[in-house]
């Protein structure tokens, strides 16, 4: 197998049910576009001069596609879940840096979290911030499991 820089990437996030908890995180990737691929984790580093999509288009069943996400399940009536994907971009799009998180919390104390997450990031490398993006979905667990996710999806086409 052959890996090729990716040169679009998507960020979103979503919240869903379902029967269990892995139905909910099912539900949850399909809202985003990509319940019917194969997700392979990475750490969070962004190539450069990446270009960033509105939305996942039509992808073949069963693609391997590199992505960073956060997620977390929960069958707690009356709790709170979060996920965020905090994403920085370089001065000259020269690269970035994705943090993730998820946790009983809400969506802005979980967007809270990757924005400082992100500023450290840049900090200890000696990069400027020039964007900051952030994708997050929260949930409150009622009768069905529940799930969020937040992602980043990466493209090599």
């Amino acid at each position: 197998m052959s890996w090729m820089t990716p040169k679009r990437a998507f960020i979103g996030a979503a919240a869903a049910e379902g029967g269990t908890k892995l139905n909910a995180f099912d539900n949850a990737l399909l809202k985003l576009g990509i319940g019917n691929v194969n997700l392979v984790k990475l750490s969070s580093v962004i190539p450069a001069h990446i270009e960033w999509m509105e939305k996942v288009h039509d992808v073949p069943i069963g693609m391997l596609l590199p992505t960073v996400y956060a997620h977390i399940e929960s069958d707690e009536p009356g709790m709170t879940i979060s996920a965020a994907l905090g994403v920085g971009i370089s001065e000259g799009n020269e690269g970035g840096l994705i943090y993730e998180y998820s946790g009983y919390c809400t969506k802005e104390e979980a967007e809270e979290m990757v924005r400082k997450m992100v500023e450290e990031g840049f900090r200890v490398r000696g990069w400027k911030l020039k964007e900051f993006r952030v994708a997050s979905a929260e949930i409150t667990v009622k009768d069905k499991p529940a799930a969020v996710v937040a992602a980043v999806v990466m493209f090599p086409y």
